[in-house]
């Protein structure tokens, strides 16, 4: 009798801890570098959905350690809409940041954050979660000058990070 109210106490406690751990909630950011020599964004950013991807749509798969887009090639003075998406089976969030490729080691991650012409929050990506942007490019970038990256702790040295191109018209 003994044993079973101390197994219910344990699993009383237990379940809810775990449930705690395993919240997470949804948001929306971005950084407006529009003032940035060459690169804008159209401003649009829409909130956290989990349904279908438009047509006509960038898609950009997080997942652990991996980052897939569905197009690597882009054209200056077109505007592209992007849908990313943390498929994450993890509890790890991640980050969306398009920006010249570096590891960021030593660096504060605000500094990043200023360097990065477009980016989501960690906070803002839980798995599961979707979020769209507009985004134009305005200067070309050969392969390997940009990329789609993570920077939440060592998730950028584990592999997250795809490069793209972007020509001229």
């Amino acid at each position: 009798m003994v044993s079973r109210v101390r197994s219910s106490i344990f699993l009383g406690v237990l379940i809810p801890v775990l449930l705690l751990a395993f919240a997470a909630c949804g948001g929306t950011t971005s950084s407006d570098m529009s003032g940035m020599p060459g690169m804008s964004h159209g401003g649009q950013n829409s909130g956290g959905s989990t349904g279908g991807v438009p047509a006509g749509s960038i898609e950009v798969k997080l997942s652990d350690f991996k980052i897939e887009v569905s197009q690597t090639s882009f054209q200056v003075g077109k505007s592209y809409h992007f849908v990313v998406t943390n498929l994450s089976k993890s509890t790890a969030d991640h980050e969306l940041m398009l920006m010249m490729p570096m590891s960021g080691e030593g660096m504060d991650m605000s500094e990043m954050d200023k360097m990065a012409l477009y980016s989501i929050a960690a906070q803002d990506l839980p798995p599961g979660v979707s979020k769209s942007f507009d985004y134009t490019f305005t200067k070309s970038a050969a392969a390997g000058e940009l990329e789609f990256a993570c920077h939440v702790g060592s998730h950028y040295a584990l592999g997250m990070h795809t490069p793209i191109a972007v020509t001229q018209q």
